[in-house]
């Protein structure tokens, strides 16, 4: 079975074995349910109107069996401030951006305690803007299931966004804003979902605790902990949607 995961930066960021994330746990229960092997394929989307371009471009180069299209909390919840000032001012603001990703995605100052604090002191102090809102993730994610679905021979599940109870980076307003923005998400994506019937699988609440358990150092991508919880969900809800719709295998 070949298997096309668009998934996140979890499935390749960081210095876990490939044996330990979560889409080659996944797979090796959805082998095990089907008794089918299982070949799975990366990719990664950004909810653009190009994005149903290239997904279809996959399906044509790719011919997968089988679809997995997740949906990212990055997507529609990072508030970002390097944005917010390119929104506000333009040209000037985008060399704030740039300066801006450079220092956020550098390991000195992404993986150090004293760079988490200073982007959680940031995020309390000052203005922040998301990418994309909930309603265009749907948007650009119905688009780009309608052409999974354009190939009768592919299954298709949507993988919901993860949601968590509180952010390690957060302070209580964002995390309000957060949980606001997840619950928009879910109402809008399971809406898509049953329209096009097709199944949707989000994981439970997770709570801060389990968040704190589930987080690698970087407090940005999972431990081989989160990694292992997120494979055991989703292997279980790929193996259930595939038997829903090959109930002869």
């Amino acid at each position: 079975m070949r298997v096309l995961r668009v998934g996140n930066s979890n499935d390749d960021a960081g210095g876990l074995p490939e044996e330990q994330r979560a889409w080659h746990i996944a797979a090796r229960l959805l082998s095990e349910r089907t008794g089918e092997p299982v070949d799975t394929i990366l990719k990664r989307g950004w909810p653009t109107a190009e994005f149903a371009t290239a997904l279809g471009r996959w399906m044509d180069e790719l011919e997968p069996e089988f679809v997995v299209l997740q949906v990212n909390n990055f997507w529609y919840g990072h508030e970002s401030v390097p944005l917010w000032f390119e929104r506000r001012f333009g040209g000037a603001g985008k060399s704030v951006t740039r300066v801006g990703k450079a220092v956020g995605n550098s390991p000195l100052f992404a993986e150090r305690p004293w760079g988490l604090f200073a982007n959680r002191t940031l995020l309390r102090a000052l203005p922040g803007a998301t990418h994309f809102t909930p309603a265009e993730v749907a948007a650009a994610m119905e688009a780009a299931m309608r052409k999974v679905l354009a190939h009768e021979r592919a299954v298709l599940m949507v993988r919901g966004h993860e949601n968590w109870a509180e952010l390690p980076m957060a302070g209580k307003r964002h995390n309000r804003r957060n949980a606001a923005r997840n619950a928009a998400m879910s109402v809008a994506m399971r809406e898509v979902c049953d329209r096009l019937h097709v199944p949707y699988f989000e994981r439970p609440p997770v709570t801060a605790r389990e968040l704190k358990a589930s987080l690698g150092t970087s407090r940005y991508h999972n431990s081989a902990h989160g990694e292992q919880a997120i494979g055991e969900f989703d292997g279980e809800a790929m193996a259930s949607a595939w038997m829903a719709a090959r109930p002869s295998n």
